[in-house]
């Protein structure tokens, strides 16, 4: 039986609540859950204090939700710890997601409901080494503002101080959005003339017809499917950047090597393929701190290239429609109606979803985690050796292989996985 208990900030949070963004509130239903292995026995005792210290500066986690709120009231946070020294680290399989007894008890509608932690924490003590699993709830952080509260907590285990402190400010999507012109033209016409706008801007329309699909994939737990993860050594991307027209990134060039992979079993020979992003506002749209602790990720428009052109071209023509997109005033305008849509609950996405969940899927979601730190978290007493994927059903994703490894993990999920 594992020991239970909450903890909490050592200090009242000056903040008592914060007001959810429409980001927040369309990310409410998620659940961030992501676990690391340790060859080691970690610091429990000191982890659980310099926690206490993280708490003080994410007054969100140790919060409560009510309605589109987050009542900072310092209720603390979900901490658990089981023996399992009949297990070892040798004997855990890096292919699937760490079982149930390694899980960190999460009730997402009891957290919605304001009856559950934000945040909860299982250390497992295995024979010759540690599985920590943090369950977060998406609703106050995204991937950014959960890697770097990790980050800090493990940088205050080792006595290094806080690396970044979050900066909360449920004001600044709303001050970002009435710096733009758009959004007050937006907000002025009816739900027939906001569609309108939208289709006019290229927004998709979610059609009905696709509730069948998903319900189907979802019954037969498809969408849940995971691949093994496909090893692509940093000399592949290398190569593909040589290949290409122009400088690209790593992005771009993992986005050409992912069509490739599946052109063959996806039967995509002589087809349009579209490549769906994902980005970060932080730093770069007015008003949104690069420090910023709420939800800041949003979703591309597609990038269609042909399945058949040279990795090298179509890293090019990525890397070309990807910063085309984000360029500051391409970005603040499509920021705004990007926020209409969650804001009104408009049918509409960026992208086709229709073909994402259709028997032969050409749309696929990209989610790049190559930007976290996700194997600097050290408590202490070393790096972790392996740190399993996000269990989202994003259909494509990037991850960091372990550093000795020399090269990144691609993910496959749902219809994409086979």
């Amino acid at each position: 039986m594992g020991q239970k208990s909450l903890v909490f900030a050592s200090r009242e949070p000056a903040m008592r609540t914060y007001a959810a963004s429409c980001i927040d509130i369309a990310c409410k239903p998620l659940v961030i859950n992501q676990s690391w292995l340790y060859d080691r026995h970690l610091n429990t005792a000191l982890m659980k204090e310099r926690l206490v210290e993280v708490l003080n500066e994410y007054p969100t986690l140790s919060g409560r939700i009510s309605d589109n709120s987050i009542i900072c009231n310092n209720a603390g946070v979900f901490w658990e710890e089981n023996q399992q020294p009949g297990t070892s680290v040798k004997e855990l399989s890096k292919i699937t997601l760490p079982e149930k007894r390694f899980q960190a008890e999460f009730d997402n509608k009891a957290a919605i409901a304001g009856a559950f932690p934000l945040l909860s924490i299982k250390v497992s003590h295995l024979k010759d080494g540690t599985i920590l699993n943090v369950k977060c709830s998406h609703f106050c952080a995204d991937g950014g503002t959960f890697y770097r509260m990790m980050e800090n907590w493990s940088s205050l285990a080792r006595d290094e101080g806080f690396v970044i402190k979050p900066v909360y400010d449920d004001t600044a999507v709303s001050k970002a959005l009435a710096a733009t012109n758009v959004y007050g033209e937006l907000a002025s016409h009816d739900m027939k003339g906001t569609g309108g706008m939208l289709e006019k801007e290229g927004m998709y329309r979610i059609r009905p017809s696709v509730m069948f699909p998903m319900m189907w994939q979802k019954l037969l737990r498809i969408d849940r499917r995971l691949s093994l993860p496909v090893f692509v050594p940093y000399s592949r991307i290398a190569a593909v950047k040589d290949a290409s027209e122009r400088s690209v990134g790593r992005n771009a060039a993992l986005s050409a090597i992912a069509v490739e992979i599946l052109k063959r079993p996806m039967g995509w020979s002589g087809k349009n393929i579209n490549v769906v992003h994902t980005a970060d506002h932080r730093g770069r749209i007015d008003f949104i701190d690069m420090d910023y602790a709420g939800n800041a990720s949003f979703t591309l428009r597609p990038t269609t290239v042909n399945a058949d052109l040279p990795a090298g071209q179509m890293a090019s023509l990525i890397e070309e429609d990807m910063k085309r997109m984000l360029e500051p005033e391409c970005e603040s305008r499509y920021f705004a109606f990007y926020y209409t849509m969650l804001e009104k609950k408009m049918p509409y996405l960026p992208f086709d979803i229709n073909s994402m969940w259709c028997a032969h899927p050409v749309t696929f979601i990209i989610n790049n985690c190559l930007k976290f730190n996700i194997y600097g978290m050290d408590f202490g007493e070393g790096a972790p050796v392996f740190a399993w994927p996000l269990d989202f059903s994003d259909p494509v994703r990037f991850w960091p292989a372990p550093p000795q490894e020399d090269g990144v993990y691609i993910y496959f999920t749902g219809a994409f996985a086979k």
